[in-house]
């Protein structure tokens, strides 16, 4: 839900995705395997389950669905295939397209499906072009949502966002929300934003890695989530204050963002955190926000946590996915979020337990929603836990659970690998590989 740089983001970028071999619905723990796989750039198909209120699962699910089910093409028949990257808000979904286009779905009472209009829509259609020009966005290389808000960062660079912008979240430099997308200003104001690598999103906020590791934030100010000290909001792009308040962040490889909190991974594999931290958020041992970047702690809670190839945030929970395939988790635990097999929250990395292991192994990509995980595996299968309230861990139930679990698919259906996940409000989003491949 909250950031781009997870498996979705990664498949965008042809950087990560799963070993293509056939996967079943369901899966044990000789899944959960260690070793590596090849990374590959492939477009796939959408499947849903969860919440649809607003029609975000692409597909007829009477309100909502505990089982996997495959969202519908724009035309209403088939699959929507040829997809790279998704991404999910608190209540719409967003697809790229291998072309570069984005396709939208689900509520829009902001514009965040980025169509021109206000209205709800239960299949995928195409993004609109920024700034007033006719026809598609396109260039797409990332895309972020959160909230009733949705981010595209384009291959030359910029980045154009769509949906709410009362706390000056569509960096425009004012608290306009208009209809159709714009291109974020550059600090200044005097033109585009220019020379940005990945983008992440919380309910009011966007946070941006730039070519030389600097991060800039912009939006609300949420208990401290833009990272910088005596601002409420901002509408255009500035700094994030650097560790102990001094100078500017850098070296930053990519972000995350909750509701009101960001964590950052070094370039060196270490974790910063920021913003509140009433449920042990900021990883750092203790419950105390802070507004500008500090260490996440390691497991010990001494030295940093080091190691790490991935993070992702959830509404008051974070992950990170370390270099040896394990994960770690921390933050609130009231629905088993933390994967740890119960519901104590903590304020230090904690290991992810497996199905069936003291912990989870082979992982290659994690997404946080707003509650629950999803851990993508080495061989093309997934699990899920945390919060089930809507059917989102695809369990074939509303139970919470607390350990990582399989995913169940619609009765009949025979899965692809799984590439990249999507984790929304109270919905989750799986690319899969087609079906027809061999």
């Amino acid at each position: 839900m909250r950031s781009l740089r997870t498996a979705a983001a990664r498949a965008a970028a042809g950087a990560l995705c799963l070993a293509l071999t056939a996967a079943c619905g369901g899966m044990d723990a000789t899944a959960e395997d260690p070793r590596p796989t090849a990374p590959a750039a492939t477009a796939g198909e959408v499947w849903s389950v969860g919440l649809d209120s607003f029609g975000q699962l692409g597909r007829k699910a009477d309100g909502f669905d505990v089982a996997l089910g495959p969202v519908r093409a724009p035309t209403g028949r088939g699959t929507l295939t040829g997809v790279q990257a998704l991404a999910a808000g608190e209540r719409h979904s967003l697809a790229l397209l291998a072309d570069g286009r984005v396709l939208a779905w689900g509520n829009n009472s902001n514009g965040q499906l980025g169509d021109g209009t206000s209205k709800p829509r239960s299949l995928p259609a195409p993004v609109h072009a920024p700034d007033g020009a006719t026809g598609e966005l396109r260039g797409v290389t990332r895309i972020a949502a959160a909230g009733n808000l949705s981010v595209a960062l384009l291959s030359d660079g910029r980045v154009v966002t769509w949906g709410a912008g009362g706390s000056g979240q569509r960096g425009i430099g004012t608290t306009d929300s208009p209809a159709r997308p714009t291109t974020v200003r550059a600090p200044g104001g005097g033109g585009p934003l220019t020379g940005v690598t990945s983008i992440a999103t919380g309910d009011q906020a966007v946070l941006v890695t730039m070519a030389d590791g600097r991060v800039l934030s912009w939006g609300g100010n949420l208990a401290g989530i833009l990272g910088t000290e005596g601002v409420t909001a901002r509408a255009l792009p500035a700094p994030v204050t650097g560790t102990d308040g001094h100078g500017e962040l850098t070296g930053v490889a990519e972000l995350a963002a909750g509701n009101k909190h960001a964590i950052a991974r070094l370039k060196d594999g270490r974790v910063l955190s920021w913003g509140k931290n009433d449920r042990g958020q900021l990883g750092d041992g203790t419950t105390r926000g802070r507004w500008t970047p500090g260490p996440v702690v390691g497991v010990s809670g001494g030295a940093p946590l080091r190691g790490v190839t991935a993070v992702a945030a959830g509404g008051k929970h974070n992950y990170a996915l370390l270099k040896d395939g394990t994960m770690v988790a921390w933050g609130s635990n009231g629905n088993g979020q933390l994967g740890t097999g119960g519901t104590r929250p903590s304020a230090r990395p904690v290991p992810v337990r497996g199905s069936h292991t003291p912990k989870l192994r082979g992982v290659t990509g994690v997404e946080a929603g707003n509650g629950f995980g999803v851990a993508l595996l080495a061989g093309g299968s997934a699990l899920t836990w945390g919060a089930a309230g809507k059917g989102q861990l695809g369990a074939g139930s509303r139970l919470p659970r607390s350990r990582p679990g399989p995913i169940i698919l619609a009765q009949g259906a025979r899965a692809g690998a799984f590439l990249s996940a999507a984790a929304g409000g109270h919905h989750l989003l799986i690319l899969m590989q087609p079906r027809d491949t061999p």
